[in-house]
Parts: structure tokens; C-alpha cells; sequence
């Protein structure tokens, strides 16, 4: 599953990003920076955004919003704790989005400190959080 907005503020912003025109990158992925041209997410990402619209091949730009206010879903690797509760995380996976509630490298995600901000014991319940790092 990809991860999800659930709260967006009204004025929200967002970036264009350059590309190379080969790299393809669909609306809803996490976006980082690789020699100053946007890529699809990788786990050792350091800076994240999230594309707001495919950006195909032959593509040389994608847009993205850049808003570390925006609130989003997702589901996490391993069963959320309580401890989980407003921790700095990462983003793993190969294909698949993840909310890597392990050991943290990158923090690249904020979990929300509310109490509602996953379901204790759930490692498919949607885990609720904010971009920590942009650039």
C-alpha cells in the first residue's frame, strides 16, 4: 500500500522537481534527491517529498508537495508499541512503502505523539505520521 494523506493544509506547498527523463516516479511515492535530480525513494534516503502526479518516461520534472504539515497513513514493518509514539523513523522497503519502526538511521518520518497515532499491537493498521526531513 502506498502511504496516504489524512490531513493537508488549505495552503499547502509544493516544489518542481527536475528528473532524468528515463526515471519514472508514480503519484503517491516518496521522492528523494539523488546528484540533485529527483528519484523514487530508496531506503537510504536522507530528505523526503511526495509526488503529487505521475511523471513518466520521458518526463523531465515531477511535482511534489513539500509541507512537513501534512499528515499521512501508512503501514509500519513491524506491530506499532506505545514507545512508537512520536519517534523520528525511517522508510523501508523494496517496492512496497514501509514504516521502518526499528532502529532509526535517517529519520526521515515523525510519528504523531497522539494516543491515536497507530493501534498498539497492529503491524497492519495504518500508522499515522509527518515528513521529518525535506530540503
Amino acid at each position: 500500500m502506498d502511504f496516504r494523506i489524512v490531513h493537508k493544509p488549505s495552503d499547502v506547498s509544493t516544489l518542481t522537481l527536475t528528473k532524468a527523463s528515463a526515471t519514472e516516479i508514480e503519484k503517491w511515492d516518496m521522492v528523494a534527491l539523488d546528484s540533485g535530480l529527483a528519484i523514487k525513494w530508496v531506503a537510504a534516503s536522507t530528505a523526503l517529498w511526495y509526488a503529487i502526479a505521475d511523471a513518466g518516461d520521458g518526463e523531465t520534472e515531477v511535482l511534489v508537495y513539500s509541507d512537513p504539515n501534512i499528515v499521512f497513513a501508512g503501514t509500519p514493518d513491524e506491530a506499532f508499541a506505545a514507545t512508537n509514539r512520536g519517534t523520528e523513523v525511517d522508510l523501508v522497503g523494496t517496492t512496497t512503502q514501509l514504516i521502518d519502526l526499528g532502529a532509526s538511521s535517517t529519520d526521515v518520518f515523525k510519528i504523531l505523539p497522539t494516543d491515536d497515532a497507530g493501534t498498539v499491537g497492529s503491524s497492519t493498521d495504518e500508522v499515522l505520521f509527518t515528513i521529518n526531513k525535506t530540503l
